[in-house]
């Protein structure tokens, strides 16, 4: 109730002036899209790009004043910086759209509030994980669903039987930012150990990174440690301590950046969690073997929790990598010559649309949207 209430009575404090727009977010007849933050621009530039071709004109909303969409030169595009993420849901929750497009989750869960003026929401994924990894109802309340693997469309369909979910449509359509990668990815020497694990009680690192790190130095190895961004956020004391202990050592490098292509580019090897997206950019794009480490984390409070299948990391393993658990990393030497070998079977059973994804959603997008 109290959430409904701030939300009815919350005004911007932000002026959209600049933008020749004034007043309440009321884009009636429009198509709309909201990005959280600029990690995520690759998600949607691939998609508007192909709108742009077909003179769809649409309204780009951001919670990142520093988001490259601001910038995004068309005629046809109109964008607007709403404010920090929690002032941006609040004002979404009195949006006037036809149809809106984010890679938001949790829509109609916490702040943020389903819109009786916004004809239809949209959620498109900003990675090709399985959907155990997200919180509790993350897609329940959004009326259509663009997939990037035949496994999210699996366990999309097990919750919508169970919560007796109706008219949810679920899209083959693949990873978006794919498209935008290029392929010079032999033009490098790799001779470094990339860590990279996800955050918060989805890994292993906090518990067994330090050892990690220090096993492969001590034998000699070259090691790059890429924390996850919301790791700088929600971790950050943990973080800071690991990082203290390794940063003075010359086979030490830490990445900050929010792309990851440099440090796949002088990796031979990544080590991370079974739980983390990255794991499909090393195995898809980068061909770069995978140890994942396996552990028991707590599943109370995400789709986990609701669903008996492996998630499709699982799968993906089996193809590219090795899956270790805590205890192996005493003994990591053993797994570091792990060699694979990719066929083009293995991208078409893991992701749709590989590097052609951006035209497949911009299609989808227009069906739905001539549709409503």
């Amino acid at each position: 109730i109290w959430v409904k209430i701030k939300s009815f009575l919350y005004k911007s404090p932000y002026s959209f002036k600049k933008n020749n727009f004034i007043g309440d977010l009321n884009f009636s007849e429009n198509l709309v899209f909201f990005n959280e933050g600029s990690k995520y621009w690759n998600v949607f530039k691939p998609i508007l790009d192909e709108l742009i071709k077909v003179n769809q004109p649409f309204i780009y909303l951001t919670a990142d004043i520093d988001d490259p969409g601001l910038k995004y030169s068309s005629t046809l595009c109109k964008s607007f910086y709403l404010g920090p993420l929690k002032s941006s849901l609040f004002l979404l929750n009195n949006l006037k759209a036809k149809l809106l497009v984010t890679t938001t989750p949790q829509l109609n869960i916490l702040e943020w509030k389903y819109s009786e003026n916004v004809i239809h929401y949209c959620y498109i994924f900003h990675s090709p994980i399985d959907i155990h990894a997200y919180k509790l109802f993350s897609f329940d309340y959004f009326d259509s669903i663009l997939c990037t693997s035949n496994y999210q469309i699996k366990n999309l369909e097990i919750l919508k039987d169970q919560r007796k979910i109706k008219n949810q449509q679920l899209f083959k359509t693949g990873c978006t930012y794919y498209d935008l990668i290029e392929n010079h990815i032999d033009s490098f020497d790799r001779d470094y150990i990339l860590i990279a694990p996800t955050w918060g009680n989805r890994t292993f690192f906090f518990e067994s990174g330090e050892l990690l790190i220090q096993k492969l130095i001590l034998n000699g190895h070259k090691v790059i440690l890429r924390p996850h961004p919301q790791s700088w956020i929600s971790d950050k004391e943990k973080l800071e301590n690991i990082i203290l202990k390794f940063r003075d050592n010359r086979l030490f490098k830490l990445d900050k950046n929010t792309g990851n292509i440099t440090s796949f580019l002088n990796s031979k090897l990544l080590i991370t969690d079974i739980t983390s997206g990255i794991i499909y950019d090393s195995a898809l794009i980068y061909k770069i073997p995978i140890l994942a480490v396996d552990f028991n984390d707590d599943n109370v409070g995400y789709e986990l929790s609701n669903l008996e299948s492996n998630p499709s990391t699982k799968f993906l393993i089996q193809d590219f990598g090795m899956l270790i658990s805590q205890k192996d990393i005493l003994k990591i030497d053993r797994y570091l010559s792990l060699k694979i070998k990719i066929s083009e079977n293995d991208f078409k059973n893991h992701i749709f649309n590989f590097k052609n994804s951006g035209k497949v959603a911009s299609d989808q997008i227009l069906s739905l949207l001539n549709n409503l």
